[in-house]
């Protein structure tokens, strides 16, 4: 009896010195360096409509109740937009207006540009689902407080230096954006095998019931690649925040911490960039709103 109970006890200690170790050494091994991890930000349909099924689907316009916060300047096909506390998600145009609390979407063939009021541009890729979740801009102090939740796809920014404080972060399921400088993407995909963190794997390893691999999640992968002269830090939900400088590209997978920036180079990040949002670089920094 001691015997089996001792053999318990120490197949336990093991599993949990793995697990512990896995989580240890993740950064080590989640991610792909270089131009590899590029590959992230080619669109990817997701299994599930990115419009809740609660949700109505409107051909028609209608504000929303929160504040102003931006205008639409440019759509190619179907673009959507859920205010906040809304079920309706209405087709979005150009020059309409955006709220803070505004849910965008885009469909497999679509793409929206828009002008914040924080003198910020933004452009979404096709199959993207992003939200306006906070936008403050005091035009005497030239400081802004914005927090944007990308939830699936890429999404591209422009966002101009201010002389204050820069407050510009951009958050998602596995890490957070902090933004430094001006030219940059974002996005959020399902992670490939190899670059799955080991933690993962092992809890999935381990758990020997089927449909309680729900509860893990499958993994997905926060991409950053920022332009020339652009920095961005990006912090996973474990470990230190890694800079990413000029022409480069880091990611982060769910439960890990932030893999090491790597330079693509301009070529390369430009490339990236246009994809995403191509002749975003082009359009005009928004005027000051009412």
């Amino acid at each position: 009896m001691n015997i089996t109970r001792n053999k318990k006890l120490s197949v336990s200690i093991i599993t949990l010195l793995c697990i512990g170790l896995a989580f240890g050494l993740t950064s080590l091994y989640s991610m792909d360096p270089g131009t590899k991890l590029l590959d992230n930000f080619k669109p990817i349909k997701p299994k599930v409509s990115l419009i809740p099924e609660d949700v109505k689907i409107s051909t028609d316009f209608v504000g929303g109740l929160e504040k102003r916060v931006g205008r639409v300047q440019k759509v190619q096909g179907k673009v959507y937009v859920i205010h906040k506390g809304d079920k309706t998600a209405y087709r979005l145009k150009a020059r309409h207006p955006i709220f803070e609390g505004d849910t965008i979407i885009t469909s497999s063939r679509s793409r929206v540009n828009a002008a914040m009021k924080d003198r910020s541009v933004l452009a979404m890729a096709p199959n993207a689902k992003l939200v306006v979740s906070k936008l403050e801009y005091e035009p005497k102090t030239k400081t802004r407080s914005t927090k944007m939740g990308l939830l699936w796809g890429s999404v591209r920014f422009i966002v101009k230096k201010l002389s204050g404080k820069p407050d510009y972060q951009v958050h998602t399921e596995t890490a957070v954006c902090g933004i430094r400088g001006t030219d940059f993407a974002v996005s959020v995909a399902p992670a490939p095998e190899e670059q799955s963190s080991l933690g993962h794997k092992i809890l999935a390893w381990l758990n020997p019931v089927r449909e309680a691999h729900a509860l893990i999640g499958a993994p997905i992968i926060t991409t950053a690649v920022t332009g020339a002269g652009s920095t961005v830090g990006l912090t996973g939900v474990v470990g230190t925040t890694t800079i990413i400088g000029p022409t480069s590209v880091a990611a982060a997978v769910t439960g890990a911490a932030a893999g090491g920036a790597t330079i693509v180079g301009a070529t390369a990040a430009a490339g990236v960039l246009g994809s995403v949002g191509p002749g975003l670089a082009t359009l005009g920094m928004p005027p000051n709103f009412d």
